[in-house]
């Protein structure tokens, strides 16, 4: 049964609808009709809002989206408004608020005392000193303060290439096994140096290295910024890599790493780019690392568009943001629980309002 809107929300429902590639569109419909109904009937409303009709939505419609939701519910001129300081002087972009969420999974103390682990962290920033850096350090200090050992590589200095067989090497030994007579396409090279019965990687570079890392490693850290809506190439391509060269190795990690994952992005809200902050957790979960500190920071826009007049990470100046990720980094090798806060909205010191704090326990 098609939900009951008022001429409001008929009115925005077409315009949302409209978002989408005109080959979804029907399906998107019918999701957003699902959920809006089974709404309804939950708080007994024979007819929806412009708000419910929104709220629904939220459901259907990735994090990123919600700059138009807040379009079409009359929200985006505040967000234009205060963000605008920022474009127009230097002390308006340094007394912009920046926000910071941490998520933290409570799985308790690691197997190995923080004295004896390794944390191997990757930033996939393109800016040396940006932001993903700027967090990393503070993490990996906050870890090395609990007794750690850590490391750091930056991907866009590693050393690596790209991938271009059409097959992985297990299914280059069955296709041979089924058709001896034919060639497939599966590394040239590496067949030729060690037979087509032996697992392994033909390209020559530093992805050997940085698995060997990896494995060595009690947890990985990862940071990246989001470019709308999706990681650096430099992760994806990272990823994707590790992934194939598991598979022509025939290996994988064992489990019991611990991961952590920080993220920053310019639109202060926590919420629009998450998703694919998750994507990426999701993808490490896959490679048996299991995520339990989640950093997200936003709000890094402005004039100098997220750095310092010395072109470092602007988080430098906010000492909140980086009490927060050090104290993330320090749990992610103790399991102390260490930090109630999980979202703060903050400003730069002689700030010319006072510090707003969020809690959420």
């Amino acid at each position: 049964m098609t939900p009951k809107l008022s001429p409001e929300a008929e009115t925005i429902f077409k315009t949302i609808l409209n978002w989408v590639p005109t080959i979804r569109r029907e399906a998107t419909r019918r999701k957003i009709e699902w959920v809006l109904g089974s709404m309804m009937r939950e708080r007994g409303k024979s007819e929806a809002d412009k708000a419910l009709l929104i709220e629904a939505c939220r459901f259907v419609f990735p994090t990123s989206y919600e700059a138009r939701f807040k379009k079409v519910s009359g929200e985006i001129n505040l967000l234009r408004d205060l963000v605008a300081p920022a474009f127009q002087s230097m002390e308006g972009y340094y007394t912009y608020p920046r926000l910071i969420k941490r998520v933290s999974l409570d799985v308790g103390k690691p197997p190995k005392p923080a004295n004896q682990m390794k944390v191997m962290a990757f930033t996939a920033g393109p800016r040396q000193g940006g932001n993903s850096d700027t967090l990393v350090a503070e993490a990996l200090r906050g870890a090395r303060d609990a007794g750690a050992a850590t490391e750091s590589i930056r991907l866009v200095d590693l050393e690596i290439g790209r991938c271009f067989s059409t097959l992985l090497i297990a299914n280059y030994q069955e296709l041979k096994k089924l058709h001896p007579g034919r060639e497939f396409l599966y590394c040239k090279d590496f067949r030729e140096k060690a037979g087509a019965s032996q697992n392994g990687c033909a390209m020559d570079d530093k992805m050997s290295e940085a698995y060997a890392k990896i494995e060595a490693a009690d947890a990985l850290l990862v940071s990246f910024p989001v470019y709308t809506d999706w990681e650096t190439s430099m992760l994806a391509g990272f990823i994707e890599r590790w992934t194939r060269y598991e598979h022509c190795l025939g290996t994988h990690l064992s489990p019991g790493r611990r991961g952590m994952v920080i993220s920053t992005w310019g639109t202060l809200t926590s919420r629009i780019y998450e998703h694919v902050t998750d994507h990426v957790i999701q993808n490490l979960y896959l490679r048996q690392i299991n995520v339990v500190e989640k950093i997200i920071g936003c709000g890094f826009v402005g004039l100098y568009s997220g750095l310092d007049e010395n072109y470092h990470g602007i988080a430098n100046h906010f000492p909140k943001i980086m009490e927060m990720t050090y104290l993330a980094g320090r749990a992610l090798v103790t399991g102390e629980r260490n930090q109630k806060e999980t979202v703060v909205e903050t400003r730069a010191p002689g700030q010319m309002e006072p510090v707003k704090t969020e809690v959420r326990k």
